[in-house]
């Protein structure tokens, strides 16, 4: 009996053993099935959330494969994707990366006086997450106040046709065409503004492409893009206890797709111009430097947009600046050339780089412009992708 004790209990701590390894087997085994569950779901989850339903839609967006087909077109990528769908895609999708972004140059009696930029990124791999970056600076002073957040899922509450993003004490939100910016930055700046949707409302496509609000990058992906670039905002910014009563005309982007945001690097225009129209450029860049997509979108003050050519735009850096924080070298002044004529470009302040690595393990430079030239304006130029770069790459003019 001892010797058959003995025995039972080894035999025990074996099977207890093996059912050990047994559960941690089945365990992997169910996390690696549910992993698979949740990517299959969150794809079929963004082509369902993606498909119009009864809401308003932009009518150029519809039946683009018919479009194309009957002009005897080739088939696009993009067209075998759901329409831009208004107001419905205004909330978020299930998609790997979508940003909301606001920017704007703020007067006050005396003229221009601060510039901000607020971005809301969702994230979604095997984890979502959110990230709010937030910059104001004063033009007087070139004082520049930033701050940031990264939180675990969606930051917003469930909201119809728009967006409420919340963390602390900012709030990004978008309810019933109405928009409210909100935030409090270190140093002692905060700012409140109110906006409200106003057209024109642009639908991003490339020269050529019959599907509006969706743009082909190749093997970067795919994004749907549109942009709402004159947002009249009133508000109040406080600086060092002292509050100004704000004005101005407000850039509004909402970006989201299937596509790999760290392949390629960029540089983004988006002008207010003075003969009442508005200039959107891209120019990606891949790990070398070498540009691989030139595009963008005039749109005339009657609200009509023209794709531009690549062969219609020509972007010539002037001037670099060296961040003195991270040593990173950009190009901060340009010579665009556009149908339009040539236009100078300048930044209001030059340090305008944004170090983001403790929420998206990236640094960018975003910041307002002034423009000269054929016609005048203002705006602003976003520059990312150059901490990858050693050198930057010779321009031909």
């Amino acid at each position: 009996m001892k010797y058959f004790g003995k025995k039972r209990d080894g035999y025990s701590r074996f099977q207890r053993h093996r059912s050990r390894r047994s559960r941690r087997r089945a365990l992997m085994r169910s996390m690696a099935f549910a992993v698979a569950m949740l990517a299959i779901g969150a794809i079929a989850w963004y082509f369902a959330a993606s498909t119009p339903d009864s809401a308003p839609r932009l009518a150029q967006a519809d039946a683009p494969a018919d479009a194309a087909k009957a002009a005897g077109l080739p088939s696009e990528r993009t067209a075998a994707l759901p329409p831009l769908n208004l107001p419905t895609d205004e909330a978020p999708h299930g998609s790997a990366m979508e940003w909301w972004y606001y920017n704007g140059i703020l007067d006050a009696d005396e003229g221009p006086r601060y510039a901000f930029h607020v971005a809301v990124f969702v994230a979604s791999g095997l984890v979502r997450h959110t990230v709010m970056h937030v910059a104001l600076t004063d033009l007087r002073t070139g004082k520049r106040y930033d701050g940031q957040y990264r939180t675990a899922g969606v930051a917003t509450a469930p909201v119809r046709d728009g967006f409420d993003f919340r963390q602390g004490s900012w709030r990004f939100a978008r309810l019933a065409g109405s928009h409210t910016l909100q935030a409090s930055l270190d140093g002692g700046a905060s700012f409140t503004l109110d906006l409200a949707d106003a057209p024109p409302l642009v639908a991003h496509r490339a020269d050529g492409s019959t599907t509006p609000g969706l743009l082909d990058f190749g093997s970067s992906g795919i994004s749907y893009y549109y942009s709402r670039p004159r947002l009249p905002a009133n508000g109040m910014v406080e600086v060092g206890g002292q509050s100004t009563q704000v004005r101005g005309t407000v850039w509004y982007d909402h970006q989201w797709g299937e596509f790999d945001v760290l392949e390629l690097g960029w540089n983004w225009f988006a002008l207010h111009l003075s003969d009442g129209s508005d200039l959107m450029i891209y120019e990606l860049f891949d790990r070398t430097g070498r540009p691989v997509v030139t595009a963008g979108t005039h749109t005339l003050a009657d609200g009509s947009s023209t794709p531009l050519p690549r062969e219609s735009v020509q972007l010539q850096p002037v001037r670099q600046w060296t961040s003195p924080a991270t040593g990173i070298r950009y190009p901060v002044a340009w010579r665009v050339n556009v149908p339009a004529g040539t236009l100078e470009v300048e930044p209001f302040v030059s340090n305008a780089e944004f170090d983001a690595g403790i929420t998206s393990a990236n640094v960018y430079w975003e910041g307002a412009v002034k423009v000269t030239g054929a016609l005048e304006g203002r705006g602003f130029l976003e520059l990312s992708g150059y901490e990858r770069l050693k050198d930057l790459p010779p321009r031909t003019p």
